[in-house]
């Protein structure tokens, strides 16, 4: 389903101003236990998402790229509405799912979630926008942050006629290792447990440990045809650089940008300069148009 967001409009800053907002629900394929969700945690069968169109797209005079940007763990879409901002205002359709059993209020309880089913509302997301009119689907990049980057480099490798260009921040390409190194074998799992991330306990269950040990995320990269961005802090202490300096040899086309001083999550004073190097090589990619 496709609907104004209540006609709601955001023109705050003045870029934003030929963009207008919509809302986005999204069924997924098999339902409320799609991607092996546990039936009594499920939040359903739909993914919300926030969706922001440019003007000359909405009304037809042009067919607009797409990006789909990618939260992390244990919070929603909102986490990454303002970049998906920037995005629409430089001309692209922008799409920020808040996956199910992610964190929002209306998305379900953690503890029903795991990689597999955030990339099932992802490839969802992906199939419904692209095949809106005023997409033009040949120039679809996805962006994540955190758990969100590895969501979308799963997808785009298990997508990849769909996605041209991928943008990675901080993504959490070492999770399965996580799992396997926290639990031993997978019979020690416990039915729900804990996982700290930004100083917030996020509480998950078995699934998301079973799910996420059965991933060969290096094979995954390996097969990656397409442009990829990855920024990432050099201070960062839940997910270290390393992670991305060795996805950077992995990928066959990556280039990787440190971020001197930064934690998880840049901070402000950094967050503007990272979101202008990504608009940069969206548009090298011809995701986005220069100006």
């Amino acid at each position: 389903m496709y609907r104004d967001a209540g006609g709601v409009e955001r023109d705050g800053a003045a870029t934003m101003s030929d963009v207008l907002t919509r809302e986005l629900s999204t069924p997924v394929a098999g339902g409320a236990n799609a991607g092996g969700m546990d039936s009594a945690d499920s939040p359903g069968p739909l993914v919300h998402s926030l969706v922001y169109v440019p003007r000359a797209a909405a009304a037809g005079r042009v067919r607009a790229p797409l990006v789909v940007c990618c939260h992390g763990l244990g919070e929603s879409g909102l986490r990454v509405a303002g970049i998906a901002q920037r995005f629409a205002a430089a001309g692209a359709v922008a799409v920020v799912p808040s996956f199910r059993g992610g964190g929002a209020p209306t998305a379900g309880p953690t503890t029903g979630m795991s990689v597999l089913t955030e990339i099932a509302d992802l490839e969802a997301v992906l199939d419904a926008a692209g095949a809106w009119p005023f997409v033009d689907a040949g120039r679809t990049a996805l962006f994540g942050r955190s758990q969100g980057g590895l969501v979308a480099a799963l997808t785009a490798s298990r997508r990849p006629t769909q996605v041209g260009a991928l943008v990675l921040w901080y993504p959490a390409l070492r999770l399965p290792e996580s799992m396997r190194a926290r639990f031993g074998p997978a019979s020690a799992v416990p039915r729900t447990f804990t996982h700290r991330v930004e100083g917030r306990d996020i509480a998950l269950g078995s699934r998301y440990a079973a799910d996420a040990r059965g991933l060969d995320v290096d094979a995954e990269l390996a097969r990656l045809r397409i442009p990829v961005l990855l920024v990432h802090g050099e201070r960062d202490a839940d997910v270290p650089i390393s992670v991305s300096e060795n996805a950077a040899r992995l990928l066959p086309d990556a280039r990787l940008v440190r971020v001197p001083g930064a934690a998880h999550g840049f901070g402000d004073e950094r967050l503007a300069d990272a979101v202008a190097r990504t608009e940069s090589f969206l548009t090298w990619c011809e995701i986005l148009e220069g100006a």
